[in-house]
């Protein structure tokens, strides 16, 4: 029983280890979040400014 110190010992260095990785995959999964929602928006802006100009384009020129 004079071992069992090192169970509980190696219980709790292996539940921080996880719990820091899980910590670790969160910040990163934020991340990639908010890079995302930027990336949408740009795609939205890129995307109206094409609209104007594909639709002027398309219209045929009645003169």
């Amino acid at each position: 029983m004079e071992n069992v110190w090192y169970l509980f010992a190696g219980f709790f260095v292996t539940w921080l280890i996880l719990g820091i990785y899980l910590f670790s995959l969160r910040r990163q999964i934020e991340v990639l979040g908010s890079e995302l929602a930027s990336l949408r928006g740009e795609a939205r802006t890129s995307e109206r400014q094409r609209s104007p100009e594909s639709a002027t384009a398309s219209e045929p020129n009645v003169s």
